[in-house]
């Protein structure tokens, strides 16, 4: 081996110059295809460039030269679990573990590996392994929630991820999942920021086909409808602010009041902004979950809306409070939710939420926001049945 030429690729690939070290790690190749480090290195800058087929592939050749490496083995299934080839990776801890038994990345990653192919129970096992041997790995209490939370076992699966927080306080995996976790048992005020995410994420591409089409949704109109009864004629030039503005429905339907004023959105799902931004009618598009957005400091508006937003929110005092905040006085706030008989507010087994109008009355008066107007509506259709909701108008004073 050309060992100058090896020592300026590494120093190369420390000093962040990928580019050039993949140069001489191939010229090394070129000249003996039967070098570990060079394969393994250029998988490694692969890896870091998101080539992923390319990475697997070149540590599988290292992996040729040296089959020993546990580490290898380890790493390249980590990629094929990227790739989602779950089987293909299991393969390769398992080739890893051979090597190392006791090796804990190839053992939570087995177990990750078996989770994606749908054997949570043969997951937690591996991650009881794990947390036998290392019981200080805050990331396999988490993954063995999410396996506990497949198995429906939420009670279970709360207590790994409390177990992973007391190691790791703030672990971001562990927060996100143990409050989707509680979702599922009906012990949250509203659904979990990064439940709405991916669901909206994921809806994105479809979602005005599916509800205008498919769901008969027509609370865009009805907020229209309200609005055109309360306020002022011939109205115009009004700064507006969308609340989980989605694809942009609700901005569209109301463009025409912003002639001269503003119209701003807000929505948690990046690509449901991304379909907004294409219509090209939103001025500022706001990425973000709308409570948090609420109450920090930010424009003022005369009119705020939210269509289909309210109902994936219980408790409804946090919005209405940072809504008051950023109202202009005697500005607007028109929205939809779906109705309840009797008081408060509940979930659905759709995980949604539906509220009654008398907490709807109480909150608002809470915020120091006058009802002006309710309006009973249809919503949308459910298996060919309407889902009853109302439109709601409240003036800040």
């Amino acid at each position: 081996m050309n060992e100058p030429l090896l020592q300026r690729a590494r120093a190369l690939h420390q000093a962040g110059r990928l580019a050039e070290a993949a140069e001489l790690y191939q010229q090394i190749l070129l000249a003996d295809p039967m070098q570990f480090e060079p394969f393994y290195s250029l998988g490694m800058i692969c890896l870091q460039a998101g080539q992923l087929e390319d990475a697997q592939q070149l540590i599988g050749n290292a992996l040729h030269v040296n089959p020993n490496f546990a580490e290898g083995w380890c790493a390249r299934g980590l990629i094929l679990l990227q790739l989602k080839r779950p089987e293909d990776a299991l393969t390769n801890f398992d080739r890893a573990l051979s090597l190392r038994p006791d090796f804990p990345e190839a053992l939570s990653s087995r177990a990750t590996a078996l989770l994606e192919l749908n054997r949570p129970g043969d997951a937690v096992a591996d991650f009881d392994r794990v947390i036998a041997l290392f019981p200080d790995h805050a990331i396999s209490w988490n993954n063995r929630g999410n396996a506990l939370a497949q198995m429906k076992r939420f009670e279970d699966a709360i207590e790994s991820y409390d177990r992973a927080l007391a190691l790791v306080p703030y672990l971001p995996q562990a927060v996100e999942n143990r409050e989707n976790a509680l979702f599922e048992l009906k012990r949250t005020t509203r659904c979990p920021p990064g439940y709405m995410r991916n669901l909206f994420d994921g809806f994105a591409p479809h979602y005005d086909d599916t509800m205008l089409h498919g769901l008969g949704y027509r609370a865009h109109l009805h907020l229209r409808t309200l609005a055109d009864r309360v306020l002022p004629p011939d109205t115009a030039r009004l700064r507006i602010l969308d609340l989980g503005c989605g694809t942009g429905l609700v901005g569209d339907t109301f463009k025409d009041l912003t002639r001269g004023g503003r119209l701003d959105g807000i929505d948690i799902a990046p690509k449901m902004i991304d379909v907004a931004r294409a219509r090209g009618f939103y001025g500022e598009l706001i990425l973000g979950d709308l409570e948090n957005v609420l109450h920090t400091p930010g424009p003022s508006y005369d009119l705020m809306l939210a269509a289909d937003t309210m109902i994936y929110l219980g408790d409804l005092k946090p919005t209405f409070a940072g809504v008051a905040k950023r109202l202009e006085q005697g500005g607007l706030y028109i929205f939809a939710v779906e109705s309840k008989d009797g008081e408060g507010w509940e979930q659905t087994p759709a995980h949604r939420y539906r509220h009654s109008e008398s907490y709807v009355r109480a909150a608002a008066s809470e915020a120091h926001l006058d009802v002006v107007e309710i309006m009973p509506c249809v919503l949308r259709y459910e298996s060919n049945v309407p889902v009853a909701g109302m439109t709601v108008a409240l003036r800040k004073t």
